[in-house]
């Protein structure tokens, strides 16, 4: 059996970390996998750059002639009807392929594997045209949205369930419905195609079954894989070899992406003010991970030691394991692997009670849920888990059984078995 696994890149971002350690989970139970990407960053020879869809240079030349006059006029007529929403979240249209789809039906692979395939990796219209039995992880709910890549939670959006109409274009979308253009072209080519989707946590999956586009697809709900490198080690040595206070209450927070973004999904805002409402805010100290700016920093009132991006997992392990409590203040959020890898780490989480993060985080056992947009609530509970810091994490050590990766490599590997032998 092999396997190609599709994702944009191999490193940086929730979607390649886990399309990368899945690959290699694979490759241990001795699966032909290979992991498919536009922008190679590892040295894994299992990771290949694909081959890039062939265009004759005569087409290339009057598309780039005929674009420049596009824009050209784009910049006078578009104030007008040009397409500006609230939701500030990625949005992507892959009206456009990058990757050759042709190779790919050409190819010996039985299973298609799509991860994260934005930023015009894969045209909605080439997804259609792959011959072979396709998976398809959600990283996100893109699949079933429109452009966005989560509905806008602070307004109820629920177009996904309604379907992208004229009349229900949320008040804050001005100018051209974007999203109703790219859904329309998912309609027209994807919701009749054979896809058998994945989904990370429960409640994406329900959004999937809800979803006017793909409501009657299977899915299946199987975790992100999580490298064996998260664990609970010694917290008084890390501090004392980061330099951090060992006589404060240290509240992590970290993300890959979003953090500078006051209206990001990282929920960025959502930290300032949880950390303005503590009671005593001499007593803590905060451990940022992730490429936050001065500009972001300098809005924190609590002293704090910023790491900047990490890549290294080891190095990463260590900052969860130096805090006493992780805060996770995201809008929305489908597995977070920084909720997991927390509390893979026994360190509790404190976050909104959206998306997928109740899967990881329950209530007053791993960690604490406050109601959605609350700061109050959110600040209650970073004091919350930090005066009952050692009872929450037996139980994050408890739940990390529910996220067995030899579990969950099985699964996968039962999933494309049971393609292949319904095709034979």
């Amino acid at each position: 059996m092999k396997v190609l696994l599709l994702n944009n890149t191999d490193s940086g971002g929730g979607a390649a970390v886990a399309s990368y350690r899945l690959l290699t989970a694979l490759r241990v139970k001795n699966v032909d996998a290979t992991l498919g990407v536009v922008d190679k960053k590892t040295v894994d020879k299992n990771v290949i750059k694909l081959p890039q869809k062939k265009i004759c240079l005569f087409y290339r030349f009057v598309s780039k002639i005929f674009v420049k006059f596009i824009n050209l006029i784009w910049k006078r007529l578009k104030k007008p009807f040009e397409f500006k929403t609230s939701n500030s979240v990625f949005h992507s249209t892959n009206f456009k392929s990058k990757i050759d789809v042709n190779w790919i039906n050409n190819s010996d692979y039985d299973i298609v594997h799509l991860h994260w395939i934005n930023s015009d990796m894969i045209s909605i219209k080439d997804i259609a045209r792959i011959k072979k039995p396709i998976v398809w992880t959600m990283h996100d709910t893109w699949s079933f949205c429109g452009a966005e890549h989560y509905p806008n939670m602070l307004e109820n959006d629920i177009r996904y369930k309604t379907g992208y109409l004229k009349s229900n274009k949320p008040n804050s979308t001005k100018g051209f419905d974007l999203c109703r253009k790219v859904w329309l072209k998912k309609k027209k080519y994807l919701s009749n195609k054979e896809i058998t989707f994945i989904s990370p946590s429960n409640w994406e999956k329900k959004c999937l079954e809800e979803s006017a586009l793909f409501g009657g697809k299977k899915c299946l709900v199987i975790p992100n894989i999580l490298s064996s490198v998260f664990k609970p080690m010694d917290k008084a040595s890390i501090r004392k070899l980061l330099n951090i206070p060992a006589d404060k209450k240290i509240i992590g927070f970290g993300a890959a992406y979003d953090i500078d973004n006051p209206k990001g999904i990282k929920g960025s805002y959502y930290l300032i003010q949880a950390l303005n409402l503590l009671d005593n805010p001499s007593d803590y100290f905060v451990v940022v991970f992730g490429n936050a700016s001065s500009k972001f920093l300098s809005q924190l009132t609590i002293p704090y030691f910023s790491s900047g991006f990490i890549t290294n997992e080891q190095i990463l392990a260590m900052l969860y394991n130096a805090c006493d409590v992780f805060l996770c203040p995201s809008i929305i959020e489908n597995l977070p692997f920084t909720c997991l890898e927390s509390t893979f780490c026994g360190i509790p989480v404190t976050a909104f009670n959206v998306g997928g993060i109740p899967d990881i985080v329950e209530h007053k056992v791993t960690g604490y849920l406050a109601k959605p947009y609350d700061c109050k609530d959110l600040a209650n509970g970073i004091e919350s888990c930090v005066l009952n810091r050692d009872f929450l994490s037996k139980g994050c050590i408890r739940k990390t059984k529910d996220f067995n990766s030899s579990d969950i490599v099985r699964m996968h590997i039962n999933l494309y078995e049971s393609l292949l032998h319904s095709i034979t």
